[in-house]
Parts: C-alpha cells; structure tokens; sequence
C-alpha cells in the first residue's frame, strides 16, 4: 500500500498527453534496484528489489532541498565556509566568504548537483552536516520512509548512507511537489551571483531534459562508484505523473526510456 504522499499536488510543467506507460518486463532494464509507480491511481509499473537497500549518491539532495526550505527562506543568505569549497567532486565553485541566496544555491544543489552548495546549505541550517543528517533521518520518518538511513547532505560515498528504491520513491515525490524545487529542477542552466559580484553558470545534469522533451522528465541524476547510475524523478503527463526510482543503473537513461515506453534523442555528448 503507498503512503499518504500520494495525496500531495502535482508541480505543472508543460504536460504531454499519450498513452500511459505499460508494466514493464525486468528484462532490459539494468538497474538493479527500482521501483516506478503511475501515482494518481496507485499502479506500479516497474519493481525490482524494491525493498532493498541501497546508496542513493546524489540522488539524496532532493531530500537535502526539502529540509532546507522546511527550516530557510528562498530569500535569506547563506555565506559559504571554507569546508564547503574544499568539497569533492562536484562543485559550483563557490568561494568562502561570499554570501548566496538559499534559493540560488538550492538551484545549484538540485539542478547541477553541486556539493558545495549542499554542505553550505546544511551548516547554514544546523551548523554542521552531521547535526543536518538528523534532520534528514526525521523528515524521511515524517514522510513514511521508514528503511532509509542519510548521514550526508550530499549522498558522497558513506556505508551508514541507504535507502530503498521504495523509500526514496516518496521522498521525491515530496520533493517535486514542492514548488520551488519543482521550478529549479527543470532549469536546463542555473545562474547564481555571490555578494562577490561575480556569475556563476551551471548546467543540469539531468540529460532527459535534452533527450527526452515529451514526456517531460524532472529530476535528480546520481553516480558513484559504489552506487552506480541513480535517478529520481517524476515524468508528466496531462492527466497522471509516473514516479521513477532507479539505482545501481549502468544506463540509466534507457532504463528510464525503457520503464516509459518511449524512445530518446540522439545524444550528442
């Protein structure tokens, strides 16, 4: 039985009408930790160890943006610490000392991924990442996702970090009912300006938005060694969403191509 998150609104980007996605086969599909469900009427469509757990990689910011905007306004500041900048791999390129908005670097968190905003954002909300995770393991309780553990505000490497395909299938769609995220996700480039006065232009990680215009997927890519290709996100239509989960992918754009029933683009990177 899904949990009362099913009732959450929808975001509305430009809707795409066709047929509803199929039940599809587990063959073909690489990922080996899955679970996407057509929510407005509660039937999964793809399943695979659904209950089991796994590390989420980055994945985990949407989760991060949730706590943020539960604790901060879009529009109060943030200034960077040197412990954020020297963050690994992923970055932004912030610069300690200089002050963002909670809204350019939740932008920067859930559409380029950036590490440095991430860790900015959790000490700015509970001091450091550690009493942040606290907040995290609460909120993913509060939302019904009971098998999950979070010790990050970025999903870099942990073994204590895990969740389940199911779990984190509520979480995102908490998260992408969120106003704000919902709008910042999609932004195929994000632009953020510190009190340094300078620009700082990123690109969304999510390739779907290239590859993949009808119908529109949003959502949060994830890659380590140990997590392999993640994704969450939620594709939609004109009448119903489709939630998709999928982690320890080796391609996770056919997967999800696969699991929708449509054909990508041509990638041209």
């Amino acid at each position: 039985m899904l949990v009362g998150v099913l009732v959450l609104g929808f975001a509305s980007p430009a809707l795409a009408k066709g047929k509803r996605p199929k039940k599809t086969p587990s063959s073909g599909v690489t990922a080996q930790g899955g679970y996407a469900v057509d929510y407005t009427n509660r039937r999964v469509l793809f399943s695979r160890n659904a209950h089991k757990k796994f590390y989420p990689a980055s994945t985990v910011k949407l989760l991060t943006a949730l706590v943020v905007l539960d604790n901060m306004e879009l529009q109060d500041s943030v200034c960077v610490s040197k412990k954020a900048t020297r963050v690994e791999p992923t970055r932004a390129g912030l610069q300690a000392g200089v002050t963002y908005t909670v809204s350019e670097l939740v932008e920067a968190l859930v559409a380029t991924s950036a590490n440095d905003a991430g860790v900015a954002l959790a000490e700015a909300v509970a001091d450091s990442e550690t009493a942040f995770a606290q907040l995290m393991n609460r909120k993913a309780r509060e939302l019904g996702a009971r098998d999950s553990c979070f010790t990050n505000a970025t999903g870099l490497p942990d073994n204590g970090m895990v969740t389940t395909p199911y779990d984190f299938s509520i979480i995102t769609r908490a998260a992408l009912s969120h106003p704000f995220i919902a709008q910042a996700i999609k932004k195929k480039f994000v632009v953020i300006k510190g009190s340094d006065g300078k620009s700082i232009t990123r690109r969304n990680h999510n390739k779907l938005l290239w590859r993949l215009p009808s119908p529109e997927v949003h959502g949060k890519t994830g890659y380590t060694r140990a997590a392999g290709h993640c994704y969450a996100g939620i594709a939609y239509y004109d009448d119903y969403r489709v939630s998709v989960v999928l982690f320890k992918s080796q391609r996770a754009w056919d997967d999800i191509a696969k699991i929708l029933g449509v054909r990508l683009k041509t990638s041209k990177k």
